[in-house]
């Protein structure tokens, strides 16, 4: 156990573990074809599912904090875009949902033909296989060449034009970031640029970035458990907003208690902590 994680942090971590999955439950138990739901849904999965990896991490203090803050990277995206489908209301919050949930099965199909292309062009003939290899040829031969590749291009253009629009700038909206009117979207939108700073930083861990050098000098163990716990938090939110559920009593308590831990103004003012309902 790594003594500078609050322990507090972890239980309010598996107490949100534990309600999302309740509510995932009874989605799988009962699937449902609102659009918004089903995008908030997985968007609240993948911040719990990185949270829970970094926190995992972190409780080795020997290692660097390298990795969990990559891994940060992900919970800020998806609290971010689960943030800018509840932001709206009504159809244009379904239009949006609907539009993530179609990138998911385009994107799919994109990269999946992308690799069957990729096949077809690297392996014209067997001289280009290792030997350990060769004996499959005629049965791979026989398998790509039944998969039609031919709207590759047309996948590739749609995938760019729906993904353009889901890009973590695009929806956290910094253009907007000193619009009160924007400000107030959404209960986490006055967050959003306190989290945008942490999102910049944590890149820098994602790619082989020099800024990591230093970036790495300044991370505490406090801060980043912190704001995974805070991204997980808001990615529930947004489900349980999608879900009309918002003031779920479960919930709201643990909004409070995440509210009330003694947070170093420096990581976070506490005036900007989503208000328990």
């Amino acid at each position: 156990m790594n003594p500078e994680i609050d322990p507090e942090y972890r239980a309010i971590h598996l107490d949100a573990l534990t309600i999302y999955n309740r509510e995932t439950n009874l989605i799988r138990s009962k699937p449902t074809s609102v659009d918004s739901i089903n995008a908030t849904n997985f968007l609240a999965g993948q911040a719990t599912i990185f949270a829970d990896a970094a926190l995992v991490l972190m409780e080795d203090a020997r290692q660097p904090l390298n990795v969990p803050a990559a891994l940060l990277r992900t919970c800020l995206e998806a609290q971010a875009r689960a943030n800018h489908i509840i932001a709206v209301k009504g159809k244009d919050r379904e239009n949006r949902a609907k539009e993530l949930v179609q990138l998911m099965h385009v994107g799919h199909e994109y990269y999946e033909k992308s690799a069957i292309q990729l096949m077809k062009d690297s392996i014209p003939d067997e001289s280009k296989l290792m030997p350990r290899d060769r004996p499959y040829f005629p049965a791979m031969k026989s398998v790509l060449g039944k998969v039609d590749t031919s709207n590759l291009e047309a996948l590739k253009k749609q995938y760019k034009q729906i993904s353009n629009n889901w890009t973590y700038g695009k929806v956290v909206e910094r253009d907007k970031f000193r619009d009160p009117t924007s400000l107030n979207r959404s209960e986490a939108q006055p967050l959003q640029p306190v989290l945008d700073l942490a999102y910049m930083q944590s890149c820098a861990f994602v790619h082989c970035d020099p800024a990591s050098i230093k970036h790495g000098q300044i991370l505490t163990t406090i801060g980043l458990a912190h704001a995974l716990v805070l991204a997980e938090i808001i990615a529930i939110m947004s489900f349980f907003t999608a879900l009309g559920k918002e003031k779920d009593q479960d919930f709201v308590n643990l909004k409070k208690r995440f509210i009330a831990l003694d947070v170093n103004e420096k990581i976070l003012p506490k005036k900007n902590l989503p208000a328990s309902s």
